[in-house]
């Protein structure tokens, strides 16, 4: 039998908040084409629910089985997914409370590495992948 380090699974419960009628559209293109629904998920960001499509309410229900199966792992666990799904995943596995999880900020191209030592305590580490961000000075303005 061969031995596998790290088993891959595709779970579509991790997919991104579904836009419904906006989806595929980004946020400037929303508030050009519809002013009203951009202002009313500014109101609301956790509560909004997409016309045709879900609100992070809708996330959070649809994570209960995946995190329920994650307190259950006893080796390295690595998700990959949306910046929405890992707001939730990371709320919950932090104790944030799901009113301030979508404040959360989670940077792309970063691994967020959560060590918990069985007391309580954790231990987060984040490592940047990259690209270098556009904002950073990449050392080339001089020339």
């Amino acid at each position: 039998k061969v031995w596998t380090q790290m088993a891959h699974g595709i779970y579509r419960s991790l997919d991104e908040v579904y836009a419904g009628e906006f989806e595929g559209l980004t946020y400037e293109e929303i508030k050009t084409l519809a002013p009203e629904e951009a202002k009313l998920r500014k109101v609301d960001k956790l509560g909004y629910r997409y016309p045709r499509g879900e609100s992070y309410y809708d996330v959070i229900a649809r994570l209960d089985l995946p995190l329920s199966q994650l307190e259950s792992y006893r080796e390295p666990t690595m998700i990959i997914g949306h910046q929405a799904v890992h707001r939730m995943v990371y709320a919950f596995l932090t104790g944030v409370k799901r009113e301030h999880c979508t404040e959360i900020a989670i940077p792309l191209h970063t691994v967020i590495k959560l060590e918990f030592d069985g007391t309580g305590a954790m231990k987060e580490t984040r490592y940047f992948l990259g690209p270098r961000r556009l904002d950073e000075d990449d050392g080339q303005s001089q020339f």
